[in-house]
């Protein structure tokens, strides 16, 4: 059985207040955590001993994940105390290691062909192989440069604009060999961008990248998560036709869910479970989780709403995202905002590039 390490032990701080009460690759993309999207990739390729390394919120991970029967995987977990980096969790999970093993971000969307990865890395004699994927703006990732067969010449970790030799950047998703480990010291804050890799170029071990196929998207702040939504919508969402209901574009549509005439969808878009869309509102290229109700005239564009929020009649909610539980009562104006679990947005109350969160509790805005 082959080998994979998901790491899942960050705190998400760049997603605050999405990650206070939930770590970041149980962040919901397109109706399923995050980290889903990863372990299914990892057992399409036959990986299916996964270890979990986990840090923040660690008791949240094992229970939704449990020992992955779910996905036809055996996951253990790996646990750390505090932070030693990518590869120094890696390091920690070396005893379960046997042979040729994958190492993956469990924060990151990558719905991604990892067969084609680990046939690439076998056929170079690679001893480590980065999956590799093109971006406009380079500069918050690790940027390579390759010669004509994939070997990997040159590396450089969040380049300045003016630094940037490349738009390819690491995806986050490497196959090793066993050997590479002893490269990585025990109990040492240690990264393979920032530690790791530039001592396998120094020492001339054959480090090579490929171009990955698939969905691979960052999520490292709530405007992505949205972007990481649509991504898959549009692989995976239908067409779909409902009486005195206007459509279009792809749509998911979960169960039970209740869209009154006149509600207008237009995709990509989620609809989760039990979600009740009331007579007039507009959901325009969103995510609306289950249980979420959205009355008369509301307009949720470009935004991402979870479970059992309730938008009031006559509100707007554009490119933001409404955190779980809260209550937006009527004619309220949200605009690129993050709004935090369990919160109430008052009457005719208007927030623009907003980041709200209970303080000390308190839910009330």
């Amino acid at each position: 059985m082959m080998e994979a390490v998901i790491l899942a032990g960050g705190a998400g701080k760049r997603l605050q207040p999405l990650t206070e009460h939930r770590p970041k690759p149980l962040i919901p993309v397109a109706g399923k955590p995050c980290i889903d999207y990863v372990i299914k990739s990892l057992v399409s390729a036959d990986f299916k001993k996964i270890i979990i390394t986990t840090g923040y919120l660690s008791d949240k991970v094992i229970k939704n994940i449990a020992d992955g029967g779910q996905f036809g995987a055996h996951i253990l977990y790996s646990f750390e105390e505090k932070p030693v980096g990518t590869a120094g969790a890696v390091k920690r999970a070396e005893g379960f290691l046997t042979g040729t093993f994958v190492v993956a971000s469990g924060d990151v969307l990558a719905d991604v062909n990892i067969t084609e990865l680990l046939d690439f890395h076998r056929k170079s004699g690679a001893r480590a192989t980065m999956a590799l994927t093109e971006v406009e703006d380079p500069t918050p990732f690790g940027i390579v440069r390759m010669d004509s067969d994939g070997k990997i010449n040159r590396f450089l970790e969040k380049p300045k604009k003016e630094e940037a030799f490349s738009n390819l950047i690491n995806a986050g998703i490497y196959i090793l060999e066993p050997e590479i480990l002893k490269y990585i010291p025990a109990n040492t804050l240690f990264d393979f961008a920032k530690n790791l890799f530039p001592i396998l170029l120094e020492k001339g071990l054959p480090l090579y990248g490929k171009i990955i196929d698939g969905v691979w998207r960052d999520i490292g702040h709530p405007s992505d998560l949205l972007l990481a939504s649509l991504d898959i919508i549009e692989r995976s969402g239908t067409a779909i036709t409902i009486p005195g209901v206007k459509t279009s574009g792809p749509i998911i549509l979960g169960k039970n869910a209740v869209i009154e005439k006149g509600v207008r969808i237009v995709g990509p878009a989620y609809i989760g479970d039990d979600v009740f869309l009331s007579r007039g509102c507009v959901i325009e290229r969103s995510c609306i989780y289950s249980k979420v109700f959205v009355d008369k005239g509301t307009v949720v564009r470009d935004s991402i709403v979870l479970d059992g929020s309730h938008i009031s009649w006559q509100s707007e909610v554009d490119s933001s995202v409404v955190s779980q539980g809260c209550n937006i009562e009527q004619d309220v104006k949200i605009l690129r905002s993050v709004i935090g679990d369990n919160m109430s947005v008052k009457i005719h109350s208007r927030l623009e590039d907003a980041n709200i969160s209970p303080p000390n509790g308190d839910s009330q805005k």
